[in-house]
């Protein structure tokens, strides 16, 4: 299953940076790129299947460290 994810960032370089760390995780395909706007970060990804998939949770974490948060 594909899974996306967008986080909004309170400055573009807060986004940016969050952008390129997400970029070297060990993700299965993996897509980052920027979302509706430069504080916006989107994020797509396969969906382990069989086990449980802490993609989601690590993401939202490392988003919260660095001021973003998930779009609802």
């Amino acid at each position: 299953m594909r899974v996306e994810v967008e986080f909004i960032f309170p400055s573009q370089p807060a986004a940016y940076r969050f952008l390129n760390t997400v970029g070297h995780l060990d993700v299965n395909n993996l897509a980052v790129k920027r979302g509706k706007t430069d504080h916006h970060v989107l994020i797509g990804y396969q969906y382990t299947t069989g086990d449980f998939d802490e993609t989601a949770s690590k993401l939202d974490d490392l988003a919260r460290e660095m001021g973003g948060e998930e779009c609802r």
